[in-house]
């Protein structure tokens, strides 16, 4: 890799469709090979009392840290499992579009591969007006991996996510077919035979068996991380 610093955006068709174990699956893989990498969930909806989002406890525990240092990869968390600015309004607070942003881009300049999970899919509001769609517009600099979980509706959901991406003028480098229920590669292998005419030249299709099956050491899962490597590369 370049000695640069290179951002990804990881975002997905829907809630539940695994970001936060991709994300944490390509950061151990990163870490692995001496790649100087972070992830970043910057805001996050849900939390235990007096505890911490899971999803934030996942990316810290894959990188390693502890829980204390949650606020190196998290700036807003709420209470509340909802859409952020319904969460963030329940606590008499709100979400400010610029300091997101800008906090990203300092975080992210302190590694040379940054990897930045989104929230939900693209159509989730942040704030009444600005949309996770809208964070992502607001950081071209970053690549973008959009996980699709291998489950009912996929496909439809798929194609309306990559009409809005396009719509924004961009596409995402990657796509990545996640089993993320178990037992159902039957269905990624047919959800990737329809989106392979979808997709612009410049994205990278991945399917990605259930990761509770062998973890880090599954030949399928090493395989992706690999070639996930080499293609970032």
């Amino acid at each position: 890799m370049a000695e640069r610093c290179t951002s990804v955006f990881v975002t997905a068709t829907d809630t539940g469709a695994g970001k936060t174990a991709v994300t944490a699956l390509l950061l151990q893989r990163l870490l692995a090979a001496g790649v100087p990498a972070r992830a970043l969930k910057p805001v996050a909806s849900g939390r235990p009392t007096a505890g911490i989002n899971e999803d934030v406890a996942t990316l810290l525990q894959a990188a390693g840290k502890s829980p204390a240092e949650a606020d190196e990869i998290n700036l807003y968390s709420f209470d509340m499992p909802a859409a952020p600015s319904i969460a963030a309004d329940a606590e008499g607070r709100a979400i400010d579009a610029g300091e997101l942003t800008a906090w990203c881009r300092r975080r992210c300049r302190q590694a040379r591969v940054c990897l930045i999970e989104g929230v939900g899919g693209l159509m989730v509001p942040l704030t009444p007006s600005f949309l996770v769609r809208d964070w992502l517009a607001a950081m071209p600099e970053a690549a973008l991996l959009l996980v699709v979980p291998a489950r009912l509706g996929a496909i439809n959901h798929t194609l309306l996510t990559l009409a809005e991406i396009s719509r924004l003028g961009r596409v995402p480098r990657w796509l990545v077919i996640n089993d993320v229920i178990g037992g159902q590669q039957a269905m990624a292998a047919q959800i990737t035979g329809v989106l392979q005419f979808h997709l612009a030249p410049e994205t990278t299709l991945f399917t990605l068996p259930h990761m509770d099956d062998g973890g880090m050491d599954d030949p399928q899962i090493l395989k992706f991380t690999e070639s996930w490597m080499h293609d970032l590369d």
